[in-house]
């Protein structure tokens, strides 16, 4: 929840990259020719809702991807799994997502009403604004997403997970961190743009590292990259999305605020969050093309790709690196947060004024 609210935009890109792998995981079981695995079947498996035992190995969740390789080479036989059994797991599910459009929707028509009518918007409107634009993002990528795993499926196979590595060849000789499986894990792809962003949140606070307990028994909550990555245009779709976020914010350049040091730390913070996402941009554009000769000048050896010089990097170099970062968001955005709430204190008298909804009936 705190993650959610701090980083949004984060989670819109997490979201957008599970849908992705979703989307990939449905296309490739129906070139199995299994045209019935859905994207409730792949978000379940990607979220550890299927649990793998074999004679000679505890169990252990395995993702979509995953299950399509042990399908397709006859490990496993296809689950048999309705994805009416999966949604009947979060009967919830359905019911709040359907509140909370509602919500959603009446509080943007009455945003847009007081536009139009020329009605102040508080900052506190406006970050809510923001919250919803992440928020509607999320809904579309997460729709077919279950609330949570409450009860794994088991899988069973007869084939040992020792024979499934040694058929496997060198690619599955080194080991795992998470599961035997790992060496299914998708690549880091030229396109991701959120990779950089979740290796820097695990150098500073740990974020998105498995547990320590090799099987793991399940797959955190912003686990799974694309298999085959994203394309160009999905990424210009994230920077895009990413742009308007921050844009939002800069949407309040001229409110009303209690005092004129206020307005000024909004147009500060505003502007340094977005001056972040620039950098950021900036050093993925930097890192993909040239992270050959990064790693070449810097550590003299090679590397194949921006995440493996990353990896390179001592961690007092990571640390200097990232910190500058996370303090210039961290305060922009904290600044903005209790700023929506601390000029509630002295709102101008026509915050309070009611929309004429009449002026939007015909007149006959």
């Amino acid at each position: 929840m705190v993650f959610t609210i701090f980083f949004p935009e984060v989670v819109v890109a997490f979201a957008a990259e599970q849908w992705e792998s979703a989307c990939q995981s449905v296309d490739d079981f129906a070139k199995l020719g299994y045209p019935q695995w859905s994207m409730r079947h792949a978000f379940f498996a990607d979220m550890g809702g299927f649990l793998l035992r074999s004679p000679d190995f505890p169990a252990f969740p395995v993702d979509g991807q995953q299950l399509i390789y042990l399908v397709g080479r006859k490990y496993l036989p296809y689950p048999e799994i309705d994805q009416e059994a999966i949604r009947d797991k979060n009967k919830a599910d359905g019911f709040a997502r359907i509140i909370t459009l509602i919500q959603i929707a009446w509080f943007t028509i009455q945003c847009i009403a007081r536009t139009i009518q020329h009605l102040p918007i508080s900052t506190f409107e406006l970050s809510t604004l923001a919250f919803i634009f992440c928020s509607l993002n999320i809904m579309f990528f997460w729709f077919h997403k279950p609330l949570d795993v409450e009860a794994p499926i088991v899988l069973h196979t007869d084939t040992r997970i020792a024979d499934i590595l040694l058929e496997a060849g060198d690619r599955a000789r080194n080991p795992y961190k998470s599961t035997p499986l790992d060496f299914l894990d998708p690549p880091e792809r030229r396109t991701s743009i959120i990779a950089l962003c979740k290796f820097g949140l695990g150098v500073l606070f740990g974020f998105d590292m498995e547990t320590s307990e090799r099987p793991v028994k399940t797959f955190v909550n912003s686990r799974t990259t694309p298999y085959r990555g994203i394309t160009v245009r999905e990424m210009l779709y994230g920077v895009l999305v990413e742009l308007i976020y921050f844009g939002i914010h800069l949407a309040g350049w001229n409110f009303t605020f209690p005092t004129s040091t206020e307005r000024i730390l909004w147009r500060v913070a505003s502007l340094q969050l977005l001056g972040v996402l620039l950098f950021y941009l900036a050093v993925i554009t930097i890192g993909t093309y040239f992270y050959k000769d990064i790693a070449r000048i810097l550590f003299g050896k090679e590397s194949n790709s921006m995440l493996g010089v990353a990896a390179l990097s001592p961690r007092w170099l990571l640390l200097v690196a990232y910190y500058p970062v996370i303090i210039a968001y961290g305060s922009a955005r904290t600044y903005i947060l209790l700023e929506a709430f601390v000029s509630l204190r002295a709102l101008p008298l026509s915050v309070y004024s009611s929309v004429d909804w009449a002026d939007f009936i015909p007149h006959v």
